[in-house]
């Protein structure tokens, strides 16, 4: 069933507001002071220690918590940006689902423009205190937008064998 065009135009609106508002709360996540950043992960893995420590009594001291935090701080960085990425490659897929083109190239034009995001984002950081940017990063957050499409292209595939089924 094709939607009427203003309805479609809509679609296509929303798909790519909704893109532009996630990447400048990338640029906004990028733009924070190194310590800034460094902060706020420290209290989101010491927080996440903590849950661990009530749901599966560990019995961690205050010392104990404090290092298993720290330990966790890294990873979970880099999967936040791997989330971030994967997010905002949906949406760009989104917004190329709206137009007529093959599968392949809506998702490979998605991942295009989320890690061209990453490498402008990681050029960004170089003119933050205490930031740099990272080839390793672009590396991360582009697997991160990869396994976002990949899931879309999974949960499509299962719901459309279910639709299917009916």
């Amino acid at each position: 069933m094709k939607l009427k065009t203003g309805k479609a135009r809509a679609i296509k609106i929303l798909w790519l507001i909704l893109a532009v508002l996630w990447m400048g709360l990338i640029f906004r996540f990028s733009g924070q002071r190194a310590q800034v950043s460094s902060e706020l992960s420290g209290s989101i893995s010491y927080r996440m220690a903590v849950r661990a420590e009530e749901w599966f009594s560990f019995g961690w001291e205050e010392d104990a918590l404090l290092q298993y935090a720290k330990a966790w701080e890294r990873p979970l960085r880099k999967i936040a940006h791997m989330t971030e990425y994967a997010i905002l490659a949906v949406l760009f897929l989104g917004n190329f689902f709206q137009y007529p083109s093959t599968y392949k190239r809506k998702y490979l034009l998605a991942w295009i423009c989320a890690a061209g995001y990453a490498a402008t984002d990681e050029f960004h950081q170089l003119f933050v205190e205490g930031r740099s940017g990272q080839v390793s990063d672009v590396c991360i957050d582009s697997a991160g937008a990869f396994f976002g499409l990949c899931a879309v292209c999974v949960l499509l595939k299962l719901f459309s064998g279910l639709s299917n089924d009916r």
